[in-house]
């Protein structure tokens, strides 16, 4: 009777142990949606503040300051080496279950894994925002900003690396090498059979995953049908092609790969590796021209520590910089207005870059995306597949020429296809829309049967800027984005252009079929223009082009610190010893691509160059 029966014990053990696992990611996700309408983001980093004095910490090979998606990798690749001994410093915690969602992705935003910085009012930009701010989300914790990002893998067209081997004069920051490294890290999984690969660009074995969503969406295959009308490509667009696809995400089995869980986990047990989270730097330690450690506070408590190699700075395209001008490293003037004594002379947060994007296209259509039960959604994901297992439901992508690089095959616009259900109520908070803009924009829309899609420069010239507010280290930086600023106007019209393009979509029988309309408008704050008239889609373009979230080149690289290059080739900054920075802080320009896999691309590269410096070899 016992033996009967026994099978039919652990089927039902079975159930009962997956419908908690349900019932629990169920509340989860619960808790964490409704907390997002109401938790207040930090204004500072004051929660670090103590006023005891600095102890010594103890001495390290090499100190990493930040473990984003560059700090993780070089991480992991120092600690290859059994005789090194590697401190991660990382002023927040470890990602959680609620992390690991990719449908969180706007509610994430409004946790402790978001530092919560915003730009300086603009002029130019963000004017359909509250005051005319700018948000500007950054990761805090293991992973950095692979916490709370899109997760899509971009990484860049080869000719951006063709120039970027300029910048540096170096073969080493050229496609053939840099292809090099993205496949190192990666581990691609083919999992959507329909969509295009091309095995030659991409690799197996590495920390990491690569893989598509499913199931797709109608709407994903009638974007992709409109390509083929139009006569572009349905593309492996990281084999630097000009076309449409499925996007390629950083999930495995459907779950957010951070850099921690993808690049640290696998390793944290070495006993060479000391990651010390809720670790905020405030400042390095510099004698006559050499780093010699950094200062730092920890729940409650300051330290000194000391590298006895290097100092390793991966703390993010704000962070790294504000550690920098904090520690005399910088603008001459700008540190002497705020009474800082200058160590070094450099152009430090000078050229802040970003791939802006424009919100402002809504598509209505006569396909409707059932919405059903949360405990059905949570039971795909756990499966590793439905609408909780990408972000907003971000399914497509496109990348295509403008007429500033028609006849190249160079892309200059991306399309990101955000299909029905990817957008809520809490978008007015996640953009800082007024009331006035989301009424306009979103509001009265039928979300189960719109999609969205974004346009955004991928080679955009306006440069903004980095500066601190004061030389208080727990007082956030002054971030000034400058979007579409140029005095040539190209990223604006770049932007036109790609409004354009999803117009001329629209017209295609694929679209068409679905009943593709454009809805969302007229915003009132352009209705002195005729409706999608050039002059509207101008207006519209200063009201709604925010970043997408890619700020880089705080700390370009080059060859000569007199023409704005702060580290050379080597991610060397200059005039130091022991001092490098890898994050994408350093990319001396803005890449046809999303910036998370090109930072992992240098963390990959920074690994290897200190292992040639103190090893004369690499593994």
């Amino acid at each position: 009777m016992f033996n009967r029966f026994f099978p039919l014990f652990f089927v039902f053990l079975g159930k009962a142990q997956e419908q908690a696992e349900i019932n629990y990611y169920a509340e989860l996700i619960s808790n964490v949606t409704e907390e997002a309408y109401t938790y207040q983001l930090p204004k500072g980093a004051y929660e670090y503040y103590s006023p005891k004095k600095r102890q010594y910490f103890g001495s390290y090979d090499f100190i990493v300051v930040g473990a984003g998606a560059g700090g993780t990798v070089v991480a992991n690749r120092l600690t290859e080496i059994k005789n090194w001994n590697v401190l991660v410093l990382e002023a927040g915690g470890y990602g959680d279950d609620a992390t690991d969602v990719p449908n969180l992705y706007g509610p994430i935003e409004f946790t402790r894994y978001n530092w919560g910085f915003n730009s300086t009012p603009q002029t130019t930009c963000c004017l359909g925002l509250q005051n005319h701010i700018c948000p500007y989300p950054r990761g805090k914790g293991v992973g950095g900003s692979t916490l709370i990002n899109g997760l899509a893998y971009s990484r860049g067209h080869k000719s951006d690396f063709q120039k970027w081997e300029k910048f540096a004069n170096s073969k080493r920051w050229g496609y053939d090498s840099v292809l090099y490294y993205f496949k190192k890290s990666e581990n691609f999984v083919h999992n959507d059979k329909q969509a295009p690969y091309e095995p030659q660009y991409h690799a197996t074995g590495g920390y990491l995953n690569v893989e598509y969503h499913e199931p797709r969406s109608p709407q994903l295959n009638a974007y992709l049908e409109a390509n083929k009308e139009l006569g572009y490509d349905i593309v492996d667009y990281n084999a630097n092609k000009i076309g449409a696809s499925p996007v390629q995400l950083n999930t495995i089995h459907g779950r957010r790969l951070d850099g921690g869980k993808a690049f640290i986990h696998p390793v944290r047990r070495r006993k060479n590796l000391k990651l010390l989270t809720y670790s905020y730097v405030t400042k390095l330690r510099i004698k006559n021209g050499v780093v010699r450690g950094v200062e730092f506070s920890h729940k409650g408590n300051n330290y000194v520590v000391q590298a006895t190699k290097e100092v390793i700075l991966a703390a993010g395209v704000f962070g790294t910089p504000q550690i920098l001008l904090l520690s005399g490293v910088g603008p001459r003037k700008h540190l002497e207005d705020l009474k800082i004594d200058v160590v070094a002379d450099l152009e430090v947060g000078s050229t802040l870059r970003d791939n802006s994007v424009f919100y402002g296209i809504s598509i209505s259509t006569n396909y409707t995306e059932p919405i059903r039960p949360l405990k059905e959604y949570v039971k795909e994901y756990l499966n590793g597949v439905g609408p909780y297992a990408i972000p907003s439901n971000d399914q497509g992508i496109g990348f295509y020429e403008s007429s500033y690089t028609k006849g190249t095959g160079i892309p200059d616009i991306e399309l990101q296809v955000i299909t029905a259900n990817g957008t809520s109520a809490l978008a007015q908070r996640m953009f800082y829309l007024t009331d006035q803009t989301f009424e306009d924009l979103w509001k009265y829309v039928n979300i189960p049967r719109t999609f969205n899609v974004w346009v955004i420069d991928l080679h955009a010239q306006s440069v903004g800027t980095i500066r601190l507010k004061s030389k208080n280290p727990y007082e956030y930086p002054l971030i000034d984005s400058n979007f579409i600023s140029d005095p040539e106007n190209r990223d604006i019209n770049t932007l036109y252009e790609g409004i354009q393009l999803i117009l001329r979509l629209l017209e295609t029988k694929a679209l068409k079929a679905i009943n593709a309309t454009l809805q969302g408008g007229p915003l009132r704050a352009c209705k002195r223009y005729e409706y999608l008239s050039r002059d509207y889609w101008y207006c519209a373009l200063r009201q709604l082009t925010i970043n997408l979230y890619h700020p880089l080149g705080t700390c370009p690289m080059g060859t000569d610190p007199k023409k704005g290059a702060v580290v050379d080739s080597e991610l060397r900054v200059f005039g130091f010893k022991n001092l490098r920075i890898a994050d994408a802080s350093v990319f001396p320009l803005a890449l046809a691509g999303h910036p998370n896999a090109p930072t992992v691309m240098v963390g990959e590269q920074a690994g290897d160059l200190i292992k040639l410096t103190y090893l004369k070899y690499v593994d």
